[in-house]
């Protein structure tokens, strides 16, 4: 029997994962201006690899590089969010009902877990397990989707979502209501009625426009290198998710 060694990660790679995730958790702000210096000291590699991670890293629509003015996180405007948004509900919508009537028992016993981890982040007030949590309820969906199409149109904006919703205030009364919203749909789901779960992820996904209009107004660029850290959330306030 053939085994195959796991190919270890190059710098590049650890880079590129790196960064992403400095962007998606909040800690490096919406529009801010990157340097290529700076973050090779902070990761401790050289200037190479984050120069080639910071190209993958616009290719999935984090970076933006202006000729003769510098790298930038990305920044949308409000048009842009509400296409995204739009986007979103019609992929969502259209995997949720190819989940169910593929793998209706295996979607519900994957989105009943999360709703009871969500359930006990929020009642310990675990607010930086939120975010992931929110994440992994609608990544479920597309895991169940027997549609491969679905699957990789959800990938053109998964990585923006999840930066703005890292944006999102640490307030009780919002986490509590989308909790509410996700066991809701979940009942929907195990009841067998797909018409109404449809609508329902519908509109908790039409909830968020405004929310993220607001997580992505720009935060002022810095002219220096990103080398501090911003704890997520110090944007402009949210109130879904």
């Amino acid at each position: 029997m053939q085994r195959y060694l796991e190919r270890p990660k190059s710098l590049t790679d650890l880079a590129h994962d790196s960064i992403r995730q400095l962007i998606v958790s909040g800690e490096i702000g919406l529009g801010e201006q990157l340097s290529e210096a700076s973050l090779a000291a902070q990761l401790g590699i050289s200037k190479t690899p984050v120069r080639e991670a910071l190209l993958r890293l616009r290719v999935d629509g984090l970076i933006d590089i202006q000729p003769q003015r510098g790298t930038f996180v990305f920044s949308l405007s409000p048009r842009e969010v509400e296409e995204i948004c739009r986007f979103r509900e019609f992929v969502e919508v259209a995997a949720l009902g190819s989940a169910m009537r593929e793998r209706r028992a295996e979607l519900v016993a994957a989105l009943e877990a999360n709703v009871a981890q969500m359930a006990q982040a929020h009642d310990a007030s675990d607010w930086s397990a939120i975010p992931s949590l929110d994440q992994a309820f609608h990544q479920v969906i597309l895991e169940h989707c027997e549609n491969s199409y679905l699957k990789q149109a959800y990938q053109l904006i998964a990585s923006k979502i999840a930066a703005m919703r890292a944006r999102l205030p640490e307030e009780n009364e919002r986490v509590g209501h989308c909790q509410e919203n996700h066991a809701a749909i979940v009942r929907l789901i195990a009841h067998g009625a797909p018409p109404e779960a449809q609508q329902a992820l519908g509109l908790h996904i039409q909830d968020t426009l405004q929310s993220y209009m607001a997580a992505i107004t720009p935060e002022a660029p810095q002219p220096a290198a990103v080398g501090t850290r911003r704890r997520a959330g110090t944007g402009a306030g949210i109130v879904a998710v």
